[in-house]
This record gives C-alpha cells, sequence and structure tokens, in this order.
C-alpha cells in the first residue's frame, strides 16, 4: 500500500485547479479521476456554459492560465461578457489546463475510504489500495441528483435525470417532456428542439426569468450601480462571488435562506431566442404522477389547477440537486455520518475541512456552506488556494510533530503490563 500526503477526489475543474496548487507547493498527491470527466461524457454536444467566459477560468497558482490565455494562444474568438462559451471550448481549455500544470491523474474509481488511525485508506476499482494523510472530495454533483417521487422507480427507457445527458441523437423525432424550469431545463428543451425532437418542458414558475445579454464599456457610474461579478450584475452578486468566507460567518439558517432564494430558475439570454416560439412551455405546472402506458409515458399533472395528462416518449426530470454526502457509497458509514449534518450536508471549517480532521470537501457539495459561488466554476478562486494553504502548513506541522530527533524522542507509557 503507497502512501502520499493528499489524495484528491475528482479531477474535474475543482479537483484540477487545487491539484496545481498543491504542486506548484510540492505538497505530494494524487488526483483520482478522468479529466473533465463529466464534462466530456454526461454534458451534451452543443451546450454553452451558463457562466460568462471571464469567469470560467479554473484557478491556476500562476499567471498565463486562464480561458482567455487559452483562447488567445488558440486563436479562437473570446470576450469577457456577452460570449457564448461552448462546452467543447471549455473541455478543451480544462485539458490544456491540467497537461500543464497538473499532470497526469489517475482514472480508477473509488470503491471505499475510510479513517484507520491517523491515516485514510482508499481501494480502487483497478485493485490497489492507497493510503494518505489528507483526502479532498472534489466530486462535483455526481450522486445528488434529485428525482420527483412520480418518477421515481420508471424504466430508464421512459425516464431519466438531467444529470448524465451525452449526445442527445437518441431523441430525434421523439415527445419529450422536461419537468423543470431552469437552466438546464431550458437547454436541454433547444438542443432538443433543434435535432429535430418535440420537447414539452413542464414548470411550477408562473414565467421565465430571463438573463439579459451583458454588455462591456459600460459607463464608471454604471458599473458603480451594478457592478460585473462571477455570478451576475450586482452587488448582491458581488458579495456572494467574492466574499465566500464572509458568507461562511453567517449563522447557517441565514445561509440557508440566501441559498434557497438565490440564483432560481432561470436562463441564460442566449437560450430565450431558441426557446420562445419553438418550444411547448407549459407554466405553472405540477407533476403528480405518471405510468406507462401504450410504450408512452403519461404524466399526471395539475396545470392552472386544473387536472391534465402529458404522455411523451420519454421524460427528463431537470429538477436540480440536493447536496447528501450519505449518497456517496464509497464513503464508510462512520465518516458518513461524521461529516454530515442532519440532512446530508457537510459541515466545513472555513477551511473546507469536515469534522474528521484532514478530510476536505469542496465544489457545489461546499455551497451551504460558502455560498452559491461554489455551484459555478468561478468558486475555484477562492476553494483552491486556502485548501491548498491549510493543506501545505498542516502537513508541514505534522512532519515536524513526527520528526523527533531521536536524542529527545517521547520513551512510551508504560501499559501496565
Amino acid at each position: 500500500m503507497s502512501l502520499t500526503d493528499t489524495i484528491i477526489i475528482g479531477a474535474g475543474p475543482y479537483g484540477l485547479s487545487l491539484a496545481a496548487h498543491l504542486k506548484a507547493a510540492g505538497v505530494a498527491h494524487q488526483i483520482l479521476g478522468e479529466p473533465m470527466g463529466a464534462w466530456r461524457h454526461y454534458m451534451p454536444p452543443g451546450m454553452l456554459l451558463r457562466s460568462e467566459a471571464f469567469a470560467s477560468s479554473l484557478q491556476a497558482p500562476r499567471a498565463g492560465f486562464t480561458l482567455e490565455d487559452y483562447c488567445r494562444l488558440k486563436g479562437l474568438p473570446y470576450r469577457p461578457l456577452g460570449m457564448a462559451l461552448p462546452l467543447e471550448t471549455f473541455v478543451q481549455y480544462g485539458l490544456w489546463f491540467q497537461a500543464n500544470l497538473v499532470g497526469e491523474t489517475q482514472t480508477a474509481d473509488v470503491l471505499s475510504l475510510r479513517r484507520v488511525g491517523d491515516e485514510f485508506q482508499l481501494s480502487l476499482s483497478d485493485g490497489r489500495t492507497l493510503a494518505a494523510r489528507k483526502v479532498v472530495i472534489a466530486l462535483g454533483l455526481k450522486g445528488f441528483a434529485q428525482t420527483p417521487p412520480a418518477l421515481q422507480g420508471l424504466p430508464a427507457r421512459y425516464a431519466s435525470h438531467s444529470e448524465r445527458y451525452g449526445n442527445l441523437d437518441w431523441a430525434r423525432g421523439m415527445d419529450i417532456a422536461i419537468v423543470g424550469g431552469g437552466q438546464s431545463a431550458l437547454g436541454l428543451s433547444a438542443l432538443l428542439n433543434e435535432l429535430g425532437a418535440r420537447a414539452h418542458v413542464l414548470m411550477r414558475e408562473s414565467h421565465v426569468i430571463w438573463h439579459e445579454r451583458p454588455q462591456g464599456g459600460r459607463r464608471l457610474l454604471s458599473r458603480i450601480k451594478t457592478p460585473d461579478a462571477g455570478l451576475g450584475r450586482g452587488w448582491r452578486s458581488l458579495f456572494l462571488s467574492e466574499c465566500p468566507g464572509l458568507f461562511h460567518m453567517l449563522d447557517p439558517a441565514r445561509r440557508r435562506q440566501i441559498m434557497d432564494h438565490s440564483y432560481g430558475a432561470s436562463g441564460a439570454w442566449w437560450l430565450r431566442d431558441r426557446v420562445l416560439g419553438k418550444v411547448q412551455l407549459s407554466h405553472r405546472t405540477e407533476l403528480r404522477g405518471a405510468a406507462i402506458e401504450n410504450e408512452r409515458v403519461v404524466l399526471r399533472v395539475l396545470s392552472d389547477g386544473k387536472e391534465a395528462s402529458v404522455s411523451a416518449d420519454h421524460v427528463i426530470a431537470a429538477t436540480g440537486f440536493r447536496t447528501d454526502m450519505r449518497q456517496h457509497a464509497f464513503l464508510s458509514k462512520e465518516l458518513a455520518d461524521a461529516i454530515s449534518n442532519q440532512g446530508g450536508m457537510p459541515d466545513l471549517s472555513a477551511h473546507y475541512e469536515t469534522r474528521v480532521s484532514g478530510l476536505y470537501v469542496i465544489g457545489p457539495a461546499s455551497a451551504h456552506s460558502f455560498g452559491p459561488v461554489m455551484r459555478f466554476v468561478y468558486g475555484t478562486k477562492h476553494a483552491s488556494p486556502t485548501v491548498a494553504r491549510h493543506l501545505t502548513g498542516s502537513l508541514k506541522a505534522g512532519t515536524r510533530q513526527r520528526a523527533w530527533p531521536a536524542a529527545h524522542a517521547p520513551l512510551p507509557e508504560r501499559s501496565g503490563e
């Protein structure tokens, strides 16, 4: 069994950003996961990122590795604001970042993680066992999909969650119902419509909130009144984008309130013309039940206070995610219970460390501790350097504690035998 200082579970934007910082600091580490794997396999081709280009860079320990730097190097168009960023460009940027600042990753999955004494032991899908002094979980939204009860238990042929979607060619010519009214639901509906499917969005909201296309070159007074921020425009967005440490200091009830009322169902500016007049939208509609009839899925809904039914070949639940660390099957029950509060969310310190010393959580799973910025790539600018500094300091302190000079080594206590 090999021992290393730190193991990072996950090789998406958060895992890669942290690995780059640890490598620059000279901290021995290993990163587990396929680089940008979820973005490569579970996002549909042709998708555009919701975030603005300036807010879509991974966090590097030195200058020269932003998305803008990559686009300039590759001769690709770039604008910090008002540019629709293709998924494919972002994925290639992430792989370029990894090749230059991170190096090799290990693509094996983690089957189990448990605490043994002062170390963590990990069993991998390739049969190996690893040990580490510190472990960082950076798995994004994996395992946290929230599916309405009415759709749970339906065969995969008829129902799925927007969590995992690659190529959508299978849906050509089909009737697809999409439950949800946010970016994921609207984005999928546009792509499906453009592929020749008939998409029908069922949303609880009374209308779609469409974001305006941001414009650069605004006058100083306008920028002061409503500053541009990583999560959008305005002082509230600026606070949530740039001050996760202050968010962490808020009372848990206040944090929960902000999370529940921030960045809800809405659509990006570049989706509006691709959806309105082209995709069927049913507002004020709630899903009540579902059944399979004549090789179709039939949804029972309440729409504008009246019961109705919607028939489709397939239904996609674009109903979001709910953080629950207990859903990570690889975590031992002792670890899962120790790091989670009653709702399954991790209770994190100001350094992203759980209540289990040496075990950290970064990315979307840390959002209830540090705010909605952690649900976006922009959050890497805060999490990666903070965790890297804490890991570096604690590992050095641990080395000093273990490295007793022989002449001054503490004597073992008598066992009483």
